[in-house]
């Protein structure tokens, strides 16, 4: 399998994931030896406590740190996991934090949103007003989504993609959760999540897409890794 990373914390000294050049390669090597050659650096972008513009020069800083020692055969692109705040909407755009060239946009919401009522109108007028394609970042945190095909289905007419971690794949009692949602074709995308070597480490990736395939069908996977090249693709192109 060729795999895809489309959530990462891998950039170097950039928030609370890799602290170095050194632990940022063996995150990658780690990735590499698993399949995956497709890696998006999804650093976290605090709406409330950075401006767009500095949180992009710290990335871009933190990025021609690492580039020279990028693992060859690695392909790599830049993105954010963009924690949505009402100070989002100060920004006359969001497309610097889309996955590369894409309009796709890794958000995540406080753990208690219900997306219903206001958090829902929310959601709506990002995706009107700022014409990008969300991708909600591990969504087995929210317990409104993971209880609520039913609120999963809704989003997801509105373009709205959902993505999952692979370690929580790994835990029996989450992955009966996720077996509901995957038969309804609701999870898009699995990402590591990876911060470092210790913490949602990297390197049991690909014993969930095995997990996946040998639980569900091998197609399931075909199909998450088709949504994540459609992701790479634009954002790369």
């Amino acid at each position: 399998m060729e795999l895809y990373d489309l959530h990462c914390h891998i950039l170097p000294e950039m928030d609370d994931g890799s602290e170095s050049v050194e632990m940022s390669v063996k995150m990658l090597n780690t990735l590499a030896e698993q399949g995956v050659r497709h890696i998006c650096f999804t650093p976290h972008y605090y709406t409330h406590k950075e401006s767009m513009e500095d949180f992009l020069e710290r990335r871009q800083s933190c990025y021609e740190i690492l580039k020279p020692h990028i693992p060859e055969g690695i392909e790599v692109c830049l993105g954010a996991e963009v924690y949505v705040t009402d100070i989002i909407m100060n920004n006359k755009s969001l497309k610097p934090v889309c996955y590369g060239n894409s309009n796709y946009i890794l958000l995540e919401f406080p753990y208690n949103t219900s997306f219903e009522g206001t958090s829902y109108d929310f959601l709506m007028r990002l995706i009107n007003l700022y014409n990008v394609r969300p991708v909600m970042a591990h969504i087995e945190r929210y317990d409104a989504m993971i209880r609520n095909p039913k609120l999963l289905e809704d989003l997801s007419g509105y373009g709205i993609k959902f993505q999952t971690n692979a370690n929580s794949y790994l835990e029996r009692s989450t992955f009966r959760k996720f077996k509901k949602l995957i038969k309804y074709g609701l999870i898009h995308y699995i990402g590591s999540d990876a911060h470092n070597l210790q913490r949602y480490q990297p390197d049991r990736y690909k014993e969930a897409f095995d997990l996946i395939a040998k639980k569900t069908s091998p197609d399931v996977v075909n199909g998450i890794i088709h949504y994540s090249k459609k992701v790479f693709d634009a954002a790369t192109n």
